[in-house]
């Protein structure tokens, strides 16, 4: 509104000035000359008034839009703390200075928008809640019973033991089969039994073990007739070394032809003659073979050619024993083995008339061998004097020295001087 009539006022100013520019004492125009100086003044203020309207809605509208925006950037508010407020002074705007200008209408100065802080997001304290106290319920104490200790036979009576190390036998026996002390009974270490009640019993609390030498301390424990028990000493046993510890035996391996006799103590234990105790047992195992357990005064004829893993048992005179390392006892290959014979064929021609055996003096003996040995068997090796091969003359009807004609399945069997044997596969002899 003030800038409209700011406006109007220009307008009748400037038309004062048109009219004292006309002088009063000039001749008056003519009608048509006034008519039109009057239209021109008219158009002139008329287009100023526009110009000056103009002006003024623009200068309206930019001061529109400058507050709109002061308006929409409204300052943010400050988180206030409960303790204290602060006071916020609000900028005061400051005043716009006129200015002398040929635009009508002065713009003023936008708002400067003072940014306030960002909140703070204070976190709240959460309020812890009170304990709950705990009200001890007052009772009336009771007054105390007197305790009246219980004197036990424990108590009563002290047994004592006589501190002593004794040395025992390895594989000493402490209990008969009845579980009673027959050797070293307890109650025959405490020194005072004739101050002690007859029901009383003492025992042993820790194991001796005899079969295992060495040092062992034992407690002796006394049981009452009234149930109580205590513990009154100590006595120490000292277990002797056994015999298998003192006298331990050494091996060797063995090498033997076949069918020889072994004997342990003569062939694989190299101790010396007389190291053992008197009545010392000697025994082994071989891997491979069934037989076992033999001792020294057996012979093992050793009738399988090969190498054997051995283990060698010593039983002594205490009890005790010992089992050796292993050791390897090796039989070496018979006559037979060394032969390697085999049959040419499993059927063989021959004549009524042939002779196929004759007799030779074998220890003293008379037996039959065969003439030509290469006829019916192969031969890997000379055979050794003193072999005999002959027909089997048990369990076939063929007889080499007066063959009849026919056929006739029998084997051959080869004897060697070492005692080794081979027999054939069974074969058929056709007698023509």
């Amino acid at each position: 509104m003030g800038n409209k009539l700011k406006a109007i006022s220009k307008v009748s100013v400037a038309l004062a000035l048109l009219g004292a520019a006309v002088p009063a004492v000039e001749a008056a125009p003519t009608a048509m000359a006034a008519k039109k100086v009057t239209k021109k003044a008219k158009k002139s203020t008329k287009k100023v008034v526009k110009k000056s309207t103009k002006k003024a809605k623009k200068a309206k509208k930019a001061t529109k839009k400058v507050a709109k925006k002061t308006a929409a950037k409204k300052p943010a508010k400050k988180s206030v703390k409960k303790t204290t407020k602060k006071v916020v002074k609000k900028p005061v705007a400051k005043k716009s200075v006129k200015k002398v200008a040929k635009k009508p209408v002065a713009k003023k100065p936008a708002k400067k928008a003072v940014k306030k802080p960002a909140k703070k997001s204070v976190k709240k304290p959460v309020a812890k809640k009170p304990a709950k106290k705990v009200v001890k319920k007052t009772t009336t104490k009771k007054p105390a019973k007197k305790f009246v200790k219980h004197v036990t036979m424990a108590d009563k009576y002290q047994p004592k033991v006589k501190s002593s190390t004794v040395n025992i036998d390895w594989g000493t026996d402490f209990y008969d089969s009845d579980n009673d002390y027959i050797n070293y009974s307890p109650v025959d270490f405490i020194t005072n039994k004739s101050s002690l009640p007859s029901g009383v019993y003492f025992y042993y609390l820790d194991y001796v073990d005899t079969s295992k030498s060495g040092t062992y301390k034992t407690r002796i424990l006394a049981h009452y007739d009234d149930g109580s028990e205590e513990v009154v000493g100590t006595v120490t046993f000292v277990v002797q070394k056994s015999d298998a510890e003192k006298y331990p035996p050494t091996v060797k391996d063995v090498t033997l032809n076949w069918g020889d006799s072994f004997g342990l103590r003569k062939d694989a234990i190299t101790n010396a003659l007389g190291y053992f105790p008197k009545n010392t047992k000697f025994s082994y195992d071989i891997d491979g073979y069934d037989e076992d357990g033999y001792d020294d005064d057996d012979r093992y004829f050793t009738y399988k050619s090969g190498t054997y893993n051995a283990h060698l048992s010593v039983e002594y005179p205490d009890g005790s024993s010992e089992m050796t390392k292993e050791f390897k006892i090796t039989v070496l290959p018979s006559d037979a083995d060394k032969a390697k014979l085999s049959l040419k064929s499993s059927n063989f021609t021959v004549s009524t008339n042939e002779t196929l055996e004759h007799l030779v003096d074998n220890d003293d003996s008379l037996s039959c061998t065969l003439n030509d040995p290469t006829r019916f068997l192969n031969i890997g090796s000379a055979l050794p004097k003193g072999t005999l091969i002959q027909f089997d003359s048990v369990d076939s009807d063929f007889y080499p020295s007066h063959p009849a004609p026919g056929k006739y399945e029998t084997s051959l069997y080869a004897y060697f001087p070492d005692g080794s044997v081979y027999r054939t596969d069974k074969f058929t002899v056709d007698v023509k």
